[in-house]
């Protein structure tokens, strides 16, 4: 299942994400397989059930960051100056603008993750 970071409490180890169903879904960091996520984050995650919470996540993995975090926004109060260094442009730096073109985006990402499975299944 996908979603989206709803709210992160680092000092406390843990987060929310809501689901693609529109349930929000509890993420402990000691589950999240060693990734780091941040509010706003778009993440595939397992659900799970627990004696506590019919809503967990675990195997989370980050598949989209919002475009914030990877553009610097120019001061407009300084010159702009003739640089002849220009940095080399990175996969990274390609934002996914709309929400259409995103959930192509996951609905092909959740196809090659369904086709990877079951050639490992087949092996």
């Amino acid at each position: 299942m996908y979603g989206r970071v709803t709210k992160c409490f680092h000092d406390k180890g843990f987060a929310f994400i809501h689901g693609e169903d529109g349930n929000s879904y509890f993420a402990h960091y000691s589950l999240l397989n060693g990734e780091h996520i941040e509010k706003g984050y778009y993440v595939f995650f397992v659900p799970f059930m627990n004696d506590r919470s019919d809503y967990n996540a675990m195997k989370v993995s980050v598949i989209y960051t919002p475009e914030e975090d990877a553009k610097e926004k120019p001061c407009p109060h300084k010159k702009k100056q003739n640089n002849s260094r220009h940095r080399k442009p990175c996969n990274a730096d390609k934002v996914i603008r709309d929400d259409k073109k995103f959930q192509r985006f996951v609905r092909k990402f959740m196809y090659e993750q369904k086709a990877l499975k079951k050639e490992r299944e087949n092996c």
